[in-house]
């Protein structure tokens, strides 16, 4: 199949065709294309985001495979990297590889899996992308096989000490505080400061920060913008603004929960927010604002997340898989979520500058600015070092 348009390659804007089936076999000046792209549209590798919260099996009434992979390609984004705390936990062999399987089923987007922090050695052999350390995790004596590994390992850096106290005291040096407690391959998830960003690149890790630690107030009272770790101050957020030109990649945290339970007394209500479909968009309408030069964009959410992970993907290039996220810079339009079973979050009607007009994954059309469309999408982490 022959793609044609204006593409991101190289680091420039070009006119070209790209020839494709899973993987992209050719690219060159001119074709007779399947798929014509009109003006004012650009295709760009396809968006990666390395932190979502798929939820599924026993928590399925919050989220599934299905409906967070449908939002995911809604909102441009091909890949997927899934955490590890539904329940059942996924940290055995046994729990992975039926989560592989469910994905395999369901998922509309590429995706991968991490899995929790284990004594489990038969993990470490199975195609996963690496493994979600949680602050209780800092305490545990399996820590030391994780850290062992040459797998990734994703920090949400807060100390044990931060998830057993008053919400109000989980301060910023506790985040801080947990860089010190880990060492070796490791990225450094959802920062809320600017100082644990350049604390973390001093120590030669990766970083990634969200929308909503860069966007949003956490009201108290208003669960829809309760999140671990929570929001900073507006001192901090505006500090925080310089993550955009300084962080490795952003990452939606997408982390859904129904309305009743959000519903529930603030002090009790779960964390989270669901935004896997804001993401792309959001940093697109930074360029279309002339805030962002777009070979950064492409490097926040598709190139570095892709080398982070070790993955053949986030480039246009021959041999790699051939995702593909299409924006319309034309078109804005005010957020929502589609096909998550979220139906309310505190990004909704934000105006975004850009929308989706295309989504392809694994050669295949996923989205096409209408619906959603069942294709499959496969694990890119089979074929990944140990």
């Amino acid at each position: 199949m022959w793609i044609r348009g204006k593409m991101f390659i190289n680091g420039e804007v070009i006119d070209g065709c790209v020839n494709f089936d899973r993987k992209i076999k050719e690219i060159r000046k001119d074709c007779k294309p399947d798929i014509d792209i009109p003006q004012g549209k650009i295709i760009l590798p396809g968006s990666i985001d390395m932190h979502v919260h798929v939820r599924g099996m026993n928590l399925s009434y919050k989220e599934d495979v299905r409906t967070a992979t449908s939002e995911a390609v809604y909102g441009g984004v091909t890949t997927i990297v899934d955490m590890p705390n539904t329940s059942p936990y996924i940290n055995t062999s046994e729990r992975v590889q039926e989560r592989l399987r469910e994905f395999a089923n369901f998922s509309r987007s590429d995706y991968g899996i991490y899995s929790g922090v284990t004594s489990d050695e038969r993990v470490g052999k199975l195609p996963i992308a690496g493994y979600k350390v949680f602050p209780e995790d800092l305490e545990k004596p399996e820590l030391q096989l994780v850290l062992s590994s040459k797998k990734l390992k994703i920090l949400h850096p807060e100390l044990p000490l931060s998830t057993r106290q008053f919400r109000d005291l989980r301060e910023m040096w506790q985040e801080i505080a947990s860089l010190y407690l880990v060492s070796g391959r490791f990225h450094i998830t959802h920062v809320t400061n600017y100082e644990t960003l350049t604390k973390a690149k001093e120590m030669g890790f990766t970083t990634d920060f969200t929308p909503h630690h860069l966007l949003l107030e956490e009201i108290k009272g208003n669960c829809l913008t309760k999140v671990n770790p929570p929001i900073r101050n507006i001192t901090e957020r505006r500090k925080l603004l310089k993550a955009i030109f300084d962080a490795d990649a952003i990452a939606s945290d997408h982390a859904p929960h129904t309305l009743q339970e959000k519903s529930q007394p603030y002090e009790i209500c779960p964390p989270g927010i669901s935004a896997v479909s804001f993401t792309t968009p959001f940093i697109y309408s930074l360029v279309k604002k002339n805030v962002l030069p777009l070979a950064r964009a492409v490097d926040l959410v598709s190139s570095n997340p892709a080398k982070i992970l070790g993955i053949n993907a986030g480039e246009i290039k021959e041999g790699s898989v051939a995702d593909f996220t299409v924006i319309n810079f034309e078109k804005d339009w005010r957020y929502h979520t589609e096909y998550s079973k979220v139906i309310e979050t505190p990004f909704d009607e934000y105006p975004l500058d850009v929308s989706i007009y295309l989504t392809i994954v694994e050669g295949k059309v996923a989205y096409d600015s209408y619906e959603v469309y069942p294709i499959r999408g496969m694990n890119l982490f089979e074929s990944s070092k140990p």
